[in-house]
């Protein structure tokens, strides 16, 4: 893991979006074998590996402050289980982001 980091979050993202590992390795320049190795957790790959990535499954690599990790981690899995999960009207991305600092 990288500053907090699961790696094999990389694998719920490519699923989610029904793409091989083959496929992944291919648009990200890289080996199968080394995406085989990062989705397991068993690899400590470069900022330029991961960017690669990203850019492969059409996602970004952001720093997420750990007191909103959560709430971030829940929405995003939300996103991700859409068809699954109940859905929920939300006003605003920015309403569904927003947590008090504790003075509102």
């Amino acid at each position: 893991m990288i500053f907090g980091l699961d790696l094999r979050t990389f694998r719920n993202f490519r699923e989610a979006i029904h793409m091989s590992q083959n496929k992944l390795a291919d648009l990200a320049g890289t080996s199968q074998s080394k995406v085989s190795k990062i989705e397991a957790g068993k690899a400590n790959p470069e900022v330029a590996t991961l960017n690669a990535l990203c850019s492969a499954l059409d996602a970004e690599l952001i720093l997420v402050p750990r007191r909103i990790g959560g709430d971030v981690r829940r929405m995003v899995d939300r996103h991700l289980n859409r068809h699954v999960a109940a859905v929920t009207p939300v006003m605003s991305v920015r309403d569904e982001l927003f947590i008090p600092d504790g003075d509102e």
